[in-house]
């Protein structure tokens, strides 16, 4: 079972909770927790990380500094490691656990990611669990919020059928289920009452049917008035859009959508698999546990680190034979350019560091780094395929340029905007 709360803050800053920042509080020295506090007790040092964490203050600095250097931390390796680690324990127990499956999921092969995979890795990566808990919506408080915006819009309709959806839609919205509709259900669920949602979703079958019955008997060639009439404006199209995610009993259980996150959060099933573990006679038992705890570990490292540098680092999972390592950094700038730099250490290669700006909405500016004078000319040798890649995606190459490491590089725009980036999205693998 999930203990779940909305104040992130804690989940992701306490010592009892995140085993990072348990971890360098245990090696900081006096004069290190000096700096992270007035006082040099732990509570004086929890006490002014809580008051100040939401600004960029000293102590934020100091004990992400701590943090990047910590011995125990630097030497964890890589996510993808510790994947692989802890789904070979598993396989070697007698009982299939639900997270082998999880597992596998995360290790794709780099040649076979696409868009929707990496979007959904990302997601479900375990770093986002709590900001995803806390920011869940109780699909009965979406449909209350959608059918109110609705009202609204059929009451200003000329066509009698529409228009008269707005008694029925006060109806559904005076309900016992609606009225008392809330988030904190679903920090404290109770059982939902199966017949009050069928009638409550059966209403929004009414609803969606009067409503798209209506806009498919116009005709969008003649000149009939009622092509102009509010039913067919965007805000209506988008509240039955919200509506079809919200029409059966099954999507208005209030606890549907954190069911749905924990489901597939990696750090979530970690701690259930943790759970389920303990309580197994497993002979391999002692060697899952230290692959969970190593990878759960790794994972509060990825949530403290955002939370210190007010951005968003993560990593990556994939197999690829020929990455020794790698870290991508993502930042946005305030007039809406995005700035890349991925810097990769390749098996056979070397050091290899790419800087890209993206500008305009898809003009593109890539400067590749490398001091290996044949990973240069392979690189050189396939800019062609990259180019066309890059166009058949709708992006502008503008600049593609390959350069020395060693040699300063005249980044122009990356440094005259440093100062000015505000947001930052770090991932590694």
């Amino acid at each position: 079972m999930l203990n779940i709360t909305t104040n992130t803050k804690l989940d992701i800053i306490l010592p009892s909770t995140n085993k990072a920042l348990r971890e360098v509080l245990k090696n900081a020295t006096p004069k290190e927790l000096e700096a992270l506090s007035s006082g040099k007790d732990l509570k004086s040092v929890l006490n002014s990380l809580l008051k100040q964490s939401s600004q960029s203050s000293a102590s934020d600095k100091t004990l992400l500094q701590l943090l990047k250097q910590n011995p125990t931390l630097k030497n964890l390796g890589n996510v993808s490691s510790s994947i692989k680690d802890l789904l070979s324990s598993i396989k070697s127990d007698e009982k299939a656990l639900p997270l082998q499956k999880v597992l596998k999921s995360f290790l794709v092969d780099i040649k076979n990611l696409n868009e929707k995979d990496v979007k959904a890795k990302l997601t479900n990566s375990g770093v986002f669990l709590e900001s995803r808990l806390k920011n869940a919506q109780n699909p009965q408080l979406e449909l209350k919020n959608t059918l109110t915006k609705l009202q609204a819009l059929v009451d200003k309709s000329s066509v009698y059928e529409v228009k008269s959806l707005t008694k029925h839609i006060q109806t559904l919205l005076e309900s016992p289920i609606l009225k008392n509709a809330t988030n904190q259900a679903l920090l404290q669920p109770q059982a939902d009452n199966k017949q009050l949602l069928t009638l409550l979703s059966r209403g929004v079958e009414k609803i969606l049917q009067t409503l798209e019955s209506n806009i498919k008997e116009v005709d969008p060639k003649l000149a009939d008035p009622k092509k102009i009439d509010v039913l067919f404006s965007k805000e209506v199209k988008s509240e039955i859009t919200k509506l079809n995610a919200l029409d059966t009993p099954l999507k208005l259980q209030s606890a549907q959508n954190v069911k749905e996150i924990v489901a597939n959060d990696l750090k979530s099933l970690l701690l259930q698999t943790k759970e389920e573990v303990l309580k197994s006679s497993s002979p391999n038992q002692a060697e899952i546990l230290k692959n969970i705890d190593k990878l759960a570990l790794q994972i509060d490292y990825y949530q403290l680190i955002s939370h210190l540098s007010n951005s968003s680092s993560l990593y990556l999972p994939f197999s690829w034979q020929e990455l020794k390592d790698g870290q991508i950094e993502l930042k946005k700038d305030v007039d809406d350019k995005f700035y890349c730099d991925i810097s990769l250490n390749l098996v056979n290669f070397g050091e290899l560091n790419l800087k890209l700006v993206l500008y305009e909405e898809n003009q593109l500016n890539i400067k590749i780094l490398s001091d290996n004078q044949e990973l240069k000319e392979l690189v050189k040798e396939n800019i062609p395929s990259l180019r066309s890649a890059l166009i058949g995606s709708n992006i502008t190459p503008r600049e593609i340029r390959i350069q020395d490491a060693t040699k300063k590089v005249p980044t122009n725009v990356y440094e005259a905007s440093v100062q000015s980036i505000n947001i930052g999205f770090e991932i590694k693998a």
